[in-house]
């Protein structure tokens, strides 16, 4: 049986290493047809050194690299130091589907890139490696040869309800679930019918002969068997984050999940949402099935921004009715926000932190924009001349700005992202101990003052000591008591 090993490229993004998703249905998918994947997740430059030493004294069939654009320069650094006795370099993931050939050219040492999902491409691989045929044909996959470049037609969109169910045993996840205060992620769907133009959807919905049925949502005894799998690896789940795209978005499906998924799971739980798919009947049954905590995304305030150039075609009013709905069911609400956006100005970027003062969310996030290739606003930002000409170096949404400094300075999107990150963490200390709206604005005067010192331990790319552990801190406070 086939032997291969994954890295997964997991370095500095600001985030604790979770699980992956994609690549544990892709194992489950090997594992049930006999195969024998193994896993290097990667999080510090320390783990990287560890697997290139640990590449050096084994030997693979195959070795599958798993990294999104953030992470290029990890893999750029892991490709320049380590010595593989493997046949076939392959990469896949989102950055990859998005680029194709192009990877070739990005990582020569590249042999092969895997485009869309994985799951039957590489399980077909690995059968016509074992039978030893050719396996310059198999769908999903670009090849290069001395000869060629060798282009397959891309698979069409299969049935999720006949894969078989994800294998999170090859993370470390007792210590990833445990980090995440017994919260186990989990995903049931697949795709998002949605095209903002900042998000990768819209362009990986276009490879797929099929792409009408690019979203999918598993029938109800599949989505709970697929819970009841991942809950038996780990018996102290306390919690579960359903991290799909946007899990209220088929509302008879989800009326029906909620009803079983309160008779056979019974643990709270965690979902993303749109604003536009929540009304008092959706909130309603989240809540009766055991939600505790609905993410949103807001992303900025500015309504002409948000429709012509994000593509989210909805209003102020409707963010707020969302927010609004959820907190009268004593469901906790979480917004996600990003600055340094194309064409948005100092105005623009106030007015995004102004709304989250008004929604008074339980938490947040805020990242910069970071424009991932392949998509519409990437493709605005090269006609408007708008990346940074070092952008190749940033390695994350968290670490800094990566547009010119020609609509607003990045002293002042940094201001901005930075006020709002105090903000979340003190709602979060707020929220739990319920102090009143009128008190909370005197208290938020008196923590932006001392903005500079908070910072040193809120940062989320900070990386002495101290401001780290302080973080990891404040981090466990946040997935203890609002998650």
């Amino acid at each position: 049986m086939a032997k291969v090993h994954f890295i997964y490229f997991d370095l500095n993004t600001g985030y604790f290493p979770s699980l992956h998703h994609g690549l544990a249905y892709i194992f489950g998918m090997l594992k049930s047809n006999h195969h024998e994947p193994s896993l290097s997740h990667v999080t510090n430059q320390a783990g990287l050194e560890e697997v290139i030493g640990h590449l050096e004294n084994e030997r693979f069939d195959f070795i599958a690299l798993s990294f999104t654009t953030n992470q290029k320069k990890y893999v750029r650094s892991f490709l320049d130091k380590a010595k593989m006795k493997t046949k076939l370099l392959i990469a896949g993931g989102v950055h990859c589907s998005l680029l194709q050939e192009e990877i070739f050219k990005e990582f020569p040492e590249i042999d092969a890139v895997c485009v869309g999902e994985g799951e039957y491409p590489l399980k077909e691989l690995c059968e016509k490696f074992d039978s030893q045929t050719n396996y310059l044909d198999t769908p999903s996959f670009y090849f290069k040869t001395k000869q060629n470049l060798i282009k397959n037609p891309i698979s069409r969109l299969q049935d999720i309800n006949s894969l078989p169910p994800p294998d999170y045993t090859l993370f470390d996840y007792a210590k990833i679930i445990s980090n995440n205060d017994q919260c186990f992620p989990m995903m049931l769907s697949r795709g998002c019918p949605f095209d903002c133009h900042y998000c990768c959807n819209h362009a990986i919905r276009e490879i797929y002969p099929n792409k009408g049925e690019y979203v999918r949502f598993p029938a109800q005894d599949k989505a709970i068997s697929i819970i009841k799998s991942n809950l038996k690896i780990y018996s102290d789940v306390r919690k579960i984050a359903l991290a799909d795209d946007t899990f209220t978005l088929n509302k008879k499906w989800l009326m029906d999940f909620c009803r079983v998924y309160k008779e056979q799971i019974r643990l709270p739980f965690l979902c993303n949402a749109r604003v536009e798919t929540i009304d008092e009947q959706v909130v309603k049954s989240l809540k009766d099935a055991g939600c505790i905590s609905i993410d949103f995304g807001v992303e900025t305030a500015n309504v002409w921004l948000r429709n012509h150039v994000l593509n989210r075609k909805h209003s102020n009013a409707q963010i707020k009715k969302a927010f609004c709905l959820t907190s009268q069911e004593k469901i906790k609400t979480f917004s996600f926000n990003m600055f340094g956006l194309p064409f948005e100005t100092a105005k623009m970027a106030k007015e995004t932190f102004n709304l989250n003062l008004e929604l008074r969310p339980d938490f947040g996030k805020c990242f910069y924009f970071y424009p991932y290739p392949g998509t519409k606003l990437y493709e605005k930002c090269l006609e408007y001349k708008l990346l940074l000409d070092n952008i190749e170096s940033l390695s994350g949404y968290l670490e800094s700005p990566c547009l010119k400094e020609i609509f607003i300075t990045h002293k002042e999107i940094k201001k901005y992202f930075n006020l709002l990150q105090i903000f979340f963490y003190a709602r979060l200390v707020f929220s739990k101990v319920q102090v009143p709206a009128f008190f909370e604005n005197a208290l938020l005067k008196i923590l932006f003052l001392f903005k500079d010192p908070i910072l040193f331990f809120l940062r989320p790319t900070a990386s002495k000591g101290r401001a780290t552990k302080s973080r990891n801190i404040a981090r466990n406070f946040a997935m203890k008591f609002l998650r």
